[in-house]
């Protein structure tokens, strides 16, 4: 609130009238209701006896607040974009540097106004002349303070962010400097350098980047699929297992994924239903899928990673403990009983010793 409204809302809370408070404060009750009307403020002398006589402190009456909260940024963003769509961009550009200059402090305000900002200008025609590269240059300002930001939230977003403008404008020194300066935790990080690379000309690294990050997602999807048909066995929720187990099939089939992930959330079913034969029959395929190179770059999406010849001794690596695993774990019971069960393990003990 504004400090008139302060002054009006904790007067009537106190149940005073403007001449009651006028009389309390040595002033004319005229003089209360201009302030209350803000057409006039109060002495700066008057201030800390009128806040006590309000009962607040001269933050409160001064309506002095470093910050905002989520809530009211977000109420704020949502009247700059109406702001831009009833009175144009330049208003919505006036009314966050007014913002901007209430809460200078504020850099979770200033990188959310430069969102919007910049969201406002990419609903515009491109040409817009001089006026439209200075709103462009006032956006990237707010991008470049935000960098400097003490929230380290606030800043690796604002680096990001600037950055991709840099590598859309050409600023591609400017760019791999802030790319430098991104954390290697920053899940965008991968997919800004294969930008840079390709505005750079470095085509192949930036093929090998975009096909490892592909690769990469399709591998979390795989990952976050299994949990979840996990999650929903124990659950006992079987039609939905079944769901989630055959969508991980058809993902690993579509981003070419290696026939040990393909055939896991098949496994995890066979073995949740306790169907030894099944079971048994998936758990060779999958060890036998340990056993062979994997060549990755075969895939028509990663033509450019590197061929996995040495995957094939990486991943035998992998069959002792799935093997010891199966001995131990008390789930896998149903399956030592199961006919051929000792025979498939000592065979693939034998293969990798």
């Amino acid at each position: 609130m504004k400090l008139n409204e302060v002054i009006r809302t904790r007067r009537q809370a106190l149940g005073l009238t403007q001449e009651q408070l006028a009389q309390k404060l040595g002033v004319s009750a005229p003089a209360v209701n201009k302030w209350e009307r803000n057409l006039n403020y109060p002495d700066i002398t008057l201030l800390p006896v009128l806040a006590r006589t309000l009962g607040v402190d001269l933050n409160t009456l001064l309506s002095f607040q470093e910050d905002l909260t989520d809530q009211e940024i977000g109420l704020f963003l949502n009247q700059l974009y109406e702001t831009s769509q009833e009175a144009g961009c330049g208003a919505a550009f006036q009314l966050a540097r007014d913002k901007l200059r209430e809460y200078p402090n504020s850099d979770k305000l200033a990188y959310n106004a430069a969102g919007m900002l910049a969201g406002v200008l990419a609903l515009q025609p491109e040409d817009g002349g001089p006026e439209r590269q200075a709103q462009e240059a006032e956006v990237s300002a707010l991008y470049e303070r935000c960098v400097r930001s003490a929230d380290s939230q606030v800043r690796e977003w604002s680096t990001y962010t600037l950055a991709s403008r840099c590598v859309k404008t050409g600023e591609l020194d400017r760019a791999e400097e802030l790319l430098g300066q991104l954390s290697d935790t920053h899940r965008e990080k991968r997919e800004l350098r294969a930008r840079l690379r390709w505005a750079q000309g470095r085509r192949e690294e930036a093929w090998v980047l975009v096909e490892q990050e592909l690769f990469n997602q399709a591998l979390t999807i795989q990952f976050t699929l299994m949990s979840m048909l996990d999650w929903a066995l124990k659950e006992e929720d079987r039609e939905w297992a079944q769901v989630l187990a055959d969508t991980a099939v058809r993902a690993g089939e579509v981003f070419d994924l290696s026939d040990y992930a393909v055939l896991s959330t098949p496994f995890q079913m066979a073995a949740a239903d306790q169907d030894g034969p099944k079971a048994l029959a998936l758990l060779d395929r999958l060890l036998h899928s340990l056993t062979v190179p994997w060549d990755l770059a075969a895939s028509p999406l990663y033509p450019h990673l590197p061929t996995k010849d040495a995957v094939g001794e990486d991943q035998r690596a992998l069959i002792p403990p799935i093997l010891d695993s199966m001995e131990r774990d008390p789930e896998c019971a149903f399956l030592r009983e199961t006919p051929g069960y000792a025979e498939l393990i000592q065979r693939y003990r034998n293969e990798v010793t």
